[in-house]
């Protein structure tokens, strides 16, 4: 429901409630013994219901700046105020306008009663303020749970979308594998790309369906990736891995150091005078593993900024998920190599 559609169902309750205050209003006075008439004591509760229609009006208009602004103590105290007030305010404005309307009416024999008249008023505001509220709070629930209801129904529609997208990558993967077929047998180094290529969209799609990897998964997305980038730059790039055996078991986020080795690449291609140099180590001691990327070249401004390197801070997050407070990740130039260090705490 929206905002005008319930604004719209919050004006229909409030004409109707005050019909209905004015008829039991009307019909409470027709049981008392009185030698008014119908029509005068019909004239009278119409100027009551509609002085109390007006400054319900107001009222509204009031609590609705405040409704989602404030503390539910102060807007206990807010309804109490107002409605006192806006009794006192009713009782003033039905006081004035029976007497300059009606000409019998006695002004200094009714003002002993109007204490009374006021407090009733006030009683009668906190009344319809009780209720505003509760209408209010109820459509907002309506509105929440029809939100709740739709976005469910959006996701189930994504996992359903997600499932039927699922085909994709097979269709992909018998694609490059015709691919590989009609190459040459003369070119072994081109279908040898084109498996590393499938090798390495395999395991990022299969990443996207588990929430760990062992390092050793880890590094043969990293092998396949880098023998892609390998054929692009030929000798312009060097990469030399040292990594620990015994730290290949251990688990970490899924696809958590490709987004350090492509920002190695990507920026030490700009910064590097010579052959590009990059080193991927591994250390495990007793209770920590160490991983360092490391490329030639500089620290600059453009490979620091977070704000243009979503997967650093990706990287970064992940770990702080799997390890909290256990896992440190620290980009920094030393020796003539920018380095990308991640350090994890064992239990």
């Amino acid at each position: 429901m929206s905002f005008a559609k319930l604004t719209n169902t919050l004006w229909k309750w409030q004409v109707m409630g005050w019909l209905v205050y004015f008829v039991l209003m009307f019909l409470t006075f027709l049981t008392r013994e009185t030698s008014e008439s119908l029509s005068y004591i019909f004239v009278i509760k119409s100027f009551r219901t509609l002085i109390g229609f007006l400054l319900s009006c107001l009222l509204w208009l009031i609590y609705q700046r405040l409704i989602n602004s404030q503390s539910i103590s102060k807007m206990i105290l807010i309804i109490a105020l107002c409605s006192a007030f806006f009794g006192i305010v009713w009782t003033a404005l039905e006081t004035t306008l029976f007497w300059l309307t009606l000409a019998d009416y006695d002004l200094l024999h009714s003002l002993q009663f109007k204490p009374r008249v006021a407090l009733t008023y006030t009683v009668t505001l906190m009344a319809w303020s009780a209720i505003y509220f509760g209408v209010t709070y109820w459509k907002q629930a309506q509105v929440e749970h029809q939100n709740t209801l739709q976005a469910k129904i959006l996701a189930e529609t994504a996992q359903l979308d997600m499932l039927r997208y699922q085909v994709n990558p097979h269709f992909l993967f018998n694609a490059l594998n015709s691919v590989r077929a009609l190459i040459h047998p003369d070119n072994p180094a081109a279908k040898q790309m084109i498996t590393q290529l499938s090798e390495f969209l395999r395991h990022s799609l299969m990443s996207d369906k588990k929430s760990q990897n062992s390092l050793a998964e880890e590094l043969q997305a990293i092998e396949n990736y880098l023998a892609i980038e390998k054929v692009r730059f030929e000798d312009a790039l060097d990469i030399t891995f040292d990594i620990d055996e015994s730290a290949k078991n251990v688990m970490l986020p899924s696809f958590l150091l490709n987004p350090l080795v492509e920002n190695a690449i990507k920026h030490g291609f700009k910064t590097s005078t010579d052959v590009l140099t990059v080193i991927i180590s591994a250390k495990l001691t007793a209770d920590r593993l160490f991983i360092e990327v490391k490329n030639s070249g500089k620290l600059t401004p453009s490979n620091t900024n977070k704000n243009s390197h979503i997967g650093l801070n990706n990287v970064q997050q992940r770990l702080e998920k799997q390890f909290p407070n256990q896992s440190s990740f620290l980009l920094h130039e030393a020796n003539g190599m920018v380095i990308a260090g991640i350090e994890v705490a064992l239990k």
